[in-house]
């Protein structure tokens, strides 16, 4: 028995401890800014969440009070007096001064805060922060802007007396500087609340945001009441127009859905951008809890004039801020640990996404991140144009956040404001100093007075550099008229004071510019160049200019095998031309032959068809050779007859003050003569007041296009070329660089230049009368047609020499020993002497025909000896015949003694 009863007093022992801890009474108190619809929609997401969270084994009580004002030491006395109460938790809207009062209260009571309103970077002992962390906002709205490459930004937020926003802001302000982008000012406004004349301290705020070069304006932190003043009056005043960029953090964006009326958002903040956390519709979860909220909401405040009743983002968090509450209370119960290290390791995902207190540091070692919806606003609405996911980038679905698929550079805005329909640049419009009226006549830069019309090459350049931007950039032309009390320096001066944005047109880039600007890469190459006259000249040797050195000697060359060649194919076989008799005749024939080729044709006096292949591939060579070498020797008449005459007595240069310190200081030039223009370095020229002109390059190119007789002399001593000059701080100087280069690289600057200017422009040698203009034709241009004659001759010579060593071109006479003479061409007899004392000749054409004549001193063709006389046969044009008749009879006598008469029909 004793056992059994120790047993069962164990038991109720037992039993009583678990309905002892299963009865957990959790007293929170509330102090919440009711004023606000951000602050009602908490109090009514909170009650929510009480009724949700509270049961059998946890009694959530909650003890709200209202706050009445922005005093910070009444929200302490609320405190005080929750605690006072039994509350073990302080949960807090309304300001950080209210909030740090609240805090103060806590570390002397050991009473935890847990604060609903945007987190800043203020660390307090017992304070949690359980609102979005303003880490994620900053890197969301980081990556906006280096999306779409805006280089400067201003920051306009409402702040307190403490500056907590402040810290956000430079947080805002390194972040942004990591990706290269400036935040050029911030644009502070006090607690609309604290001050009499909310509007007179707006508008002075607004001025000074439009003397800013920025127009991307982004919207850290702003109440209802600045939020509906600020967009009002920017939109009032233009601000909010073509080129303007405004963005908005989640607390704007939460009165879209709520307080802003439609009229108010079609009319004032049409094409703005905002940020919002993203928050998943679609869970069931959501759905119960949008439905509860718009029943609680409707109840409370439609007697107020509310009209929406749909929970924004803060009202969500603060519905998940009372849950991680709840969580950590009965964590304490099971752990035995505080509630306030309970809180602090909360980690759970709830309606409003990822919950986990802590700092930034914390998060991202524990790789927690932050989802934001991306909103452009449309109409009397906004449509959602993308999601941005922390560590990831952007989304264009909601479906890819989950897959974590390929992210986009940028997200595609449906409307910007003032109905752009390209990306603005994010600047104001520009004013753009031009030189003009300086120097007349060189056309870099040209301006009609009459029609206000800027043109010429510098401005051709800066457009095509404008459109060739991503983003759309406003600019309006001033005139600054350069004259001699104005110069290219106070060009400068007024960028550098920064009276103009920039300065475009022939503006040359120097060391001392560019400590007062920055320029870009430059368009144009430049450098200095020496201008002399030239004069009539009559070289004796201009006819062998056409061919180099190296083409004649190839050209001899080449003459000397096709003579040789011809040679050895008609020695001793070609009587007529000459091929017989001593070796310098032979020569002297076939070098006629081959020169006379040039001239004339003769191919009736070459007897073997292998020397008319030879000529036929020499004429060919004549004929290419003899037209390269007219059409050179043209170009050359026409080209080459000035030279140079180089006289540095008199150096005249451009009057701009450092072109006349060059030429006096670094190339040592003593008397030195400033000119305007090239009609006036014309005139100087002819007036014998220079005999030459140091000019920058670009200027030489025009000049030598409007007067032909002047050349460059000398080297070109290279400097900085033209460039666009800008502002230190005017972020454009990259972006333009960068096009620049671009335009050089696909040829629309080199397009420009030929398009505007006469002369060839670039890519073409800027001496354009130099003496070095044409250049003598080598021998490598004429490689493959001498090769091609070659091959042919050694394969003529060749298949001469192999297929018919022992063709006869003229006739064979052979003396037979009964005196009978026979005459052959070709292999065939054409004539028959026969023997006796008085003989009859009969000739009988062949294919070719002959003509016999008695021997002279010098035979024509080799006639064998025999006891009859030799005959010499040689051809003739038209074919006959030797008739035998009388009258045809030739006797012995007459036929030896050289007067046998010839009788042809």
């Amino acid at each position: 028995m004793v056992t059994f009863n120790t047993i069962l007093i164990f038991l109720l022992f037992l039993s009583s401890f678990f309905v002892k801890t299963s009865e957990l009474t959790l007293s929170i108190g509330a102090i919440l800014d009711t004023n606000s619809r951000v602050g009602r929609e908490q109090k009514i997401a909170i009650d929510v969440a009480i009724r949700w969270f509270n049961s059998s084994s946890q009694v959530i009580i909650l003890n709200a009070i209202d706050l009445r004002s922005n005093n910070p030491r009444q929200a302490a006395s609320y405190a005080q007096g929750l605690i006072q109460q039994g509350a073990q938790v302080i949960i807090s809207t309304g300001t950080w001064p209210q909030l740090l009062s609240i805090s103060d209260v806590s570390e002397e009571t050991k009473v935890l805060t847990v604060s609903l309103i945007p987190s800043t970077s203020f660390r307090k002992p017992f304070l949690i922060q359980l609102s979005y962390p303003d880490s994620a906002i900053i890197n969301c709205l980081v990556d906006l802007v280096k999306s779409y490459k805006w280089r400067q930004v201003i920051a306009v937020y409402e702040d307190d007396i403490y500056g907590t926003v402040s810290g956000t802001a430079q947080k805002l302000a390194f972040a942004l500087e990591e990706v290269g982008t400036l935040l050029e000012y911030s644009a502070v406004f006090p607690s609309m609340d604290s001050i009499s004349d909310p509007q007179t301290t707006i508008l002075a705020e607004l001025d000074r945001m439009r003397q800013c070069l920025s127009t991307v304006y982004i919207i850290l932190r702003s109440s209802e009441n600045l939020t509906l003043s600020l967009f009002r009056e920017a939109s009032t005043h233009g601000m909010i127009r073509k080129g303007s960029v405004w963005i908005c953090g989640p607390d704007i964006i939460t009165l879209l859905d709520s307080t802003l009326n439609t009229s108010f958002i079609s009319n004032h903040m049409q094409g703005i951008i905002g940020i919002d956390p993203y928050i998943k519709e679609s869970e069931p979860e959501y759905g119960k809890f949008f439905t509860e909220f718009q029943q609680a909401f409707r109840s409370e405040y439609e007697k107020n004039r509310e009209t929406r009743f749909t929970p924004g983002a803060y009202a969500v968090r603060a519905f998940d801020g009372l849950h991680a509450v709840s969580l950590a209370a009965n964590r304490s119960q099971l752990n035995g640990n505080t509630f306030m290290d309970n809180l602090q390791i909360s980690n759970f995902v709830g309606l409003s996404g990822l919950v986990r207190p802590g700092t930034d540091q914390r998060m991202k070692e524990e790789g927690a991140y932050s989802i934001f919806r991306v909103i452009n606003v449309v109409g009397k609405s906004y449509k959602e144009i993308g999601y941005w996911s922390e560590g990831f980038g952007f989304y264009k679905d909601e479906s890819q956040l989950s897959l974590r698929g390929s992210t986009l550079p940028q997200l595609t805005v449906v409307h910007w404001p003032g109905e752009l329909n390209k990306i603005p640049g994010g600047l104001r419009e520009l004013k753009v100093g031009v030189p003009v009226n300086f120097p007349p006549g060189y056309g870099y830069v040209t301006y009609d007075n009459t029609t206000n019309n800027y043109s010429g090459f510098c401005i051709a350049v800066f457009n095509a550099a404008i459109d060739r931007l991503n983003s759309w950039i406003p600019f309006k032309f001033v005139n600054f008229t350069i004259n001699g009390s104005k110069t290219y320096d106070d060009l400068i001066d007024q960028v550098y004071s920064k009276n103009y944005d920039m300065a475009i047109g022939d503006i040359t880039i120097t060391s001392s510019r560019s400590e007062k600007v920055s320029f870009t890469e430059p368009f144009i190459e430049s450098g200095f160049v020496m201008i002399v006259p030239l004069k009539h000249k009559n070289p004796s040797l201009l006819l062998f200019k056409p061919f180099h050195w190296t083409l004649w000697i190839s050209f001899a060359i080449v003459f000397i095998c096709n003579v040789v060649a011809i040679l050895l194919l008609e020695k001793d076989h070609n009587l007529q031309a000459g091929f017989h008799g001593p070796l310098y005749r032979q020569l002297g024939a076939t070098f006629w032959i081959v020169g006379n080729t040039i001239f004339q044709n003769h191919g009736e006096r070459i007897g073997s068809y292998y020397t008319k292949v030879v000529i036929i591939s020499w004429l060919l060579v004549v004929l290419i050779v003899s037209n390269c070498f007219t059409a050179n020797l043209s170009s050359i008449l026409v080209t080459e007859k000035l030279t140079p005459v180089v006289d540095k007595s008199k150096v005249g240069c451009q009057n701009v003050s450092f072109v006349v310190n060059y030429v006096k200081n670094v190339l040592n030039f003593k008397d030195v003569v400033p000119t305007k223009g090239p009609e006036e370095l014309a005139h100087a020229f002819k007036k014998g007041t220079i005999t030459s002109a140091i000019v920058e390059l670009p200027y030489a190119q025009i000049f030598l296009s409007k007067y032909k007789n002047y050349a460059v002399h000398g080297d070109t001593q290279m400097h900085g070329g033209f460039g666009f000059a800008l502002q230190k701080s005017n972020p454009l100087t990259a972006e333009l660089s960068r096009v620049i280069l671009e335009l050089q690289e696909d040829g629309t600057v080199k397009d420009l230049g030929r398009q505007l200017f006469l002369p060839p422009f670039y890519g073409s040698d800027a001496t354009a009368n130099s003496l070095d203009a044409q250049q003598s034709l080598r021998a490598d241009a004429f490689l493959v047609l001498f090769v091609l004659n070659a091959v042919v001759v050694i394969i003529v010579v060749a298949a001469r020499c192999f297929f018919d060593p022992g063709e006869s071109e003229g006739g064979d006479v052979h003396h037979r020993p009964d005196a009978e003479i026979g005459v052959h061409h070709r292999q065939e007899a054409a004539v028959d002497i026969p023997p006796g004392p008085n003989p009859v000749i009969d000739v009988t054409h062949r294919p070719d025909p002959i003509v016999v004549v008695p021997l002279g001193p010098d035979p024509a063709v080799g006639v064998n000896h025999g006891p009859n006389p030799a005959v010499g046969v040689y051809e003739m044009t038209r074919r006959r015949r030797v008739r035998s008749s009388p009258e045809n009879e030739i006797s012995r006598e007459n036929w030896d003694a050289g007067t046998a008469p010839l009788f042809l029909s």
